[in-house]
């Protein structure tokens, strides 16, 4: 008797299982649908550094380089999400950082479209022996210029303030930057 409950047991866990499988995936889907519709788009930028205060001293120079990697859901037809990825080779570390923000228009013509992006930025500054939080703001001005309906370049200058808690022992924990950004949207 006890066989054939635990048997009948497990099959509802099975099926219990596989129904909430299959409403995830649904969802993911209805979730996916719902996005394609309202429009997205990716972009690839190569992003360079001028940096100016660490540490609250001023120091004018040459940060470094990094390229990003940025997906946009479209909101509305002003707004849209900022989601990105970005790795950084820097004067004296290496950085993985993820942004999420908001972007928004300020004018578009046929060809051209001007907007202004806040993110937020958390990540790692890939130190020896082991890596180190590092977390951020960033704002950005854009002017896009659209080659077809699909494909745009872009460029864009912000400024960025990032910190690394863990390092502050050690040296430069806190630093502002200029970030200049050339890129493609498909």
């Amino acid at each position: 008797m006890t066989n054939k409950m635990n048997l009948i047991q497990r099959s509802l866990m099975d099926a219990t299982r596989k129904m909430h499988s299959r409403r995830h995936s649904i969802m993911l889907l209805f979730l996916f649908c719902f996005v394609s519709l309202q429009g997205q788009q990716t972009d690839i930028s190569v992003r360079v550094f001028p940096s100016s205060w660490y540490n609250k001293y001023f120091e004018p120079g040459f940060e470094g380089g990094g390229i990003c990697v940025a997906y946009h859901p479209i909101l509305s037809k002003v707004l849209r999400l900022n989601v990105s990825a970005e790795y950084s080779f820097l004067r004296t570390r290496n950085e993985v950082l993820l942004g999420f923000g908001i972007n928004k228009t300020i004018w578009q013509a046929e060809r051209f479209r001007v907007s202004m992006e806040a993110n937020l930025l958390n990540g790692i500054d890939l130190y020896r022996p082991a890596p180190l939080y590092a977390g951020g703001i960033e704002g950005v001005g854009r002017f896009d210029f659209y080659l077809t309906r699909k494909l745009t370049l872009f460029m864009g200058i912000g400024v960025r303030y990032l910190v690394c808690p863990g390092y502050k022992s050690y040296g430069v924990w806190r630093y502002s930057s200029w970030p200049v950004m050339l890129g493609v949207r498909f």
